[in-house]
């Protein structure tokens, strides 16, 4: 249980930590990946886009956090989305919001430090 981790076993909390760690690692290709980016990289050279917009750059916000949610299937016979509901989903949101505002690119919760 990752709200209560006391009442969990050793082996499901090493679970926990690694599937934490893999989403801190995933952050972390996926921002090498925007730097390496081929195709980004023309863009951000392109004269008629500078013009435009100055200093060009593509800029990914992340909230890392932890915690149950319910996950939902909405949509018609055409076309089925996932939906995700929880507070600990909330609050992943407000994270990644947040780091617009102070402009950072990953924001992680007390509890996902907690886990890792």
């Amino acid at each position: 249980d990752v709200e209560n981790p006391e009442r969990t076993t050793p082996a499901k909390r090493a679970i926990i930590a690694e599937v934490a760690n893999n989403a801190l690692a995933s952050f972390v290709i996926i921002m090498a990946s925007l730097r390496r980016s081929a195709r980004l990289n023309r863009y951000r050279r392109n004269p008629r886009l500078n013009k435009r917009m100055p200093n060009f750059e593509v800029k990914m916000g992340f909230g890392l956090h932890v915690g149950w949610a319910i996950e939902g299937a909405i949509g018609s016979e055409f076309k089925v989305d996932a939906s995700y509901l929880s507070p600990n989903v909330n609050l992943s949101a407000r994270l990644e919001a947040a780091t617009k505002q102070f402009g950072v690119p990953l924001l992680i919760s007390e509890e996902f430090v907690r886990i890792c």
